[in-house]
């Protein structure tokens, strides 16, 4: 299983926004996605960072103590760029699933990006999937399953 392609199981295409948008249109998005996590892409879709729930939840963090202090402050002052994440661990589509396990136990991350180098080079990475925790399991899981109906199980 640790040698089957990051390609085989990523979740493809990508969720990304764009670094200007409001930090609360990221949180929107990845509500109405149902996902923990969007990437970030410029205006050519370029990978430039990742921003998490956990990023936004801060950001709302942040914007309830400010508006406490200071009731006129605008709720909706913090944009993506101001909570994403910009050194993005990312692998490519050729990457393990042992090797990305590796990395997301490494870094204590729950997501990483799979991207492939740009035509246009100049180290742009271009966003072609991603492999979440959820994905590693489902894969278990359904190797666990099969493994079950051949009577292979291990109890």
């Amino acid at each position: 299983m640790h040698r089957i392609l990051v390609s085989e199981i990523m979740s493809a295409p990508v969720i990304t926004i764009d670094p200007d948008a409001l930090a609360v249109d990221a949180a929107e998005l990845m509500e109405g996605n149902n996902v923990r996590r969007v990437i970030v892409t410029d205006q050519d879709g370029h990978m430039c960072g990742i921003v998490t729930d956990a990023d936004v939840l801060e950001a709302e963090t942040a914007e309830s103590v400010a508006s406490r202090y200071d009731p006129d402050v605008d709720k909706e002052w913090l944009t993506v760029r101001d909570v994403m994440t910009a050194d993005v661990v990312a692998v490519g589509p050729e990457a393990s699933i042992g090797q990305l396990v590796e990395k997301m136990m490494e870094t204590k991350i729950g997501g990483i990006p799979v991207v492939q180098a740009a035509d246009e080079g100049w180290g742009k990475l271009l966003p072609i999937g991603i492999v979440t925790e959820t994905d590693i399991f489902r894969l278990i899981s359904e190797a666990w399953r099969a493994d079950e109906a051949s009577g292979t199980a291990d109890q």
